[in-house]
């Protein structure tokens, strides 16, 4: 059984700035689905496949904290 690497890059959303590249993923992030990643969570906003060089761009935006913000002033 032959299984194609495909490249599947993560970029934050508003910079385009590159957080991470993975080969061979089981499963690919879907739009609005929580990616733990460098020790902070993120919320997948958009996914482009690009079938002729097999790769997977996964546009990300970082979840504020601001809940915990608040909850330790009251």
């Amino acid at each position: 059984m032959n299984k194609e690497v495909v490249k599947v890059i993560l970029w934050e959303e508003n910079q385009k700035d590159f957080l991470k590249k993975f080969y061979d993923l089981q499963f690919t992030p879907r739009v609005g689905e929580e990616v733990y990643l460098k020790k902070e969570r993120w919320k997948v906003t958009r996914v482009e496949h690009d079938l002729e060089i097999s790769e997977i761009n996964v546009y990300m935006e970082l979840i504020k904290k601001a809940k915990q913000e608040k909850s330790s002033h009251s």
